[in-house]
């Protein structure tokens, strides 16, 4: 791991470090009044070293691909359906919505935890890292998601694939688009809810880099490009982190501003403390409002402060 704090995603040039906590609160309220024409998710984790990875990912191990990813997912459904899971009212649910289940139960999955609420990512990116190596400052994703795919947890039952997998067909027709979407869950659980939550997901991109002959054109090297994203491919070039702090704090111009990929928000350690009061205080987030079930007074109730991200 790079020993600068946050170096995937200070190497991106997207990324901001406010100094102070009132300055975290004014970058967080640029950014969502940034351009009316642009939707933005967020995403908090306690480390500002870790990257965007699925928890099935971390358990698959580094450098997965998305056919190993897919061979595990099916087994994974198989064996939840064969225990008698994914059984609703009206037969077997969708693929997705079993997945955002087994999410859910703290069970790996290729879903990605993101909300809407700016105030629920904070929290989370104010927990302290279960990694004792890790950096303790945070990072507050806010990831564009103008114009990415919705796809719903209840199958249409239009398509052809439908007719032969009917409750598989909804995540592989979209998997088969290596742009990212969104999931929705039809039938969301109190802690879902609680959290403002919804999932972005994706086929696992190859890695950014190129591949090059040696001189002699015996042996082949990879090249590989610093990329924060390992679960989801999005699409960037590179920014500058001076003019992105500047254009969140300059007065509004004529027109629409620029896209913005993403920007990481990288939260100092040392403000922590002081952001979870003014989040419990002023904005009502807490574990016991964001876990309102038995999973979560089991896991908050002695340890108030160790999660690492969204409901992952």
């Amino acid at each position: 791991m790079p020993s600068d704090v946050g170096f995937w995603w200070t190497s991106t040039g997207w990324w901001i470090r406010p100094n102070t906590a009132r300055d975290v609160m004014n970058v967080l309220g640029a950014i969502g009044v940034y351009n009316a024409r642009q939707s933005f998710g967020w995403r908090g984790m306690s480390s500002a070293d870790y990257r965007l990875t699925s928890s099935l990912q971390r358990k698959l191990g580094a450098e997965t691909s998305e056919t190993e990813m897919r061979a595990a997912e099916v087994d994974l459904l198989a064996a939840a359906r064969e225990w008698g899971l994914g059984i609703g009212p009206g037969g077997y649910v969708d693929d997705l919505q079993l997945l955002a289940d087994l999410q859910h139960y703290g069970i790996a999955t290729r879903l990605l935890d993101f909300t809407s609420n700016p105030m629920t990512a904070l929290w989370f990116a104010c927990q302290s890292p279960k990694d004792p190596a890790a950096a303790k400052s945070g990072v507050l994703l806010a990831l564009n998601t103008t114009g990415m795919r919705q796809v719903s947890t209840v199958p249409t039952g239009r398509s052809w694939s439908y007719l032969n997998n009917p409750a598989g067909s909804t995540l592989q027709d979209a998997l088969k688009d290596p742009a990212p979407f969104l999931v929705r869950s039809a039938i969301p659980n109190e802690r879902l809810r609680a959290q403002e939550g919804f999932f972005v997901t994706g086929a696992v991109p190859p890695p950014r880099g190129e591949v090059i002959a040696s001189p002699s054109g015996a042996r082949e090297f990879r090249i590989q490009l610093v990329d924060p994203f390992e679960a989801i491919n999005v699409s960037w070039t590179h920014g500058d982190a001076e003019r992105l702090a500047a254009s969140l704090v300059a007065e509004r111009q004529r027109g629409h501003p620029s896209a913005m990929p993403f920007v990481a928000v990288i939260i100092k350690a040392g403000l922590k403390r002081k952001l979870l009061r003014y989040l419990e205080n002023t904005y009502n987030r807490t574990a016991k409002v964001l876990f309102p079930d038995y999973g979560g007074f089991l896991e908050f109730r002695s340890e108030p402060a160790a999660r690492d991200t969204v409901a992952d």
